[in-house]
């Protein structure tokens, strides 16, 4: 068997094709998974089966898909796939591992104390609400 050759060369029509085809299928597996899994939480109890249905959902039907069509649609599929395992591994993660595992300790509102300043009324911490209203009492708004 001969080597392979190292090269770069301009991409043909069908190497642009799948590419394209794939991220069409990329983006429409996107935006479903964001629809529903920002949706879910308006589900009530039928949020967790939502969201763990469709983040695990998607990739399996993009590679079942993908491993059984040809052409353009299977290229179609190997997006959907790809974009569906990205998410889910993007998301999963954070909905498994606990809140704080790798935060940093000690986070959380103090108390006063000792090496503790707290700014007084005129902070500029309450500069946006001093500012509306004085907006209020000489009738301009925004």
């Amino acid at each position: 068997m001969p080597p392979q050759e190292f090269a770069f060369a301009a991409p043909g029509t069908e190497e642009m094709t799948m590419t394209g085809v794939g991220v069409v299928g990329a983006a429409v597996a996107g935006v479903v998974e964001g629809v529903i899994v920002k949706m879910a939480p308006q589900l009530g109890a039928l949020e967790t089966p939502f969201t763990w249905a469709t983040l695990l959902g998607i990739p399996a039907v993009g590679i079942a898909g993908a491993l059984t069509m040809k052409g353009m649609i299977g290229d179609l599929f190997k997006g959907v796939a790809f974009a569906g395992t990205g998410i889910a591994a993007y998301v999963l993660p954070a909905m498994l591992i606990p809140e704080g595992l790798f935060g940093r300790r000690g986070q959380g509102q103090l108390g006063a104390g000792q090496g503790l300043k707290q700014l007084g009324m005129g902070s500029a911490l309450d500069a946006p609400a001093r500012a509306q209203q004085a907006a209020a009492r000489s009738g301009i708004e925004f």
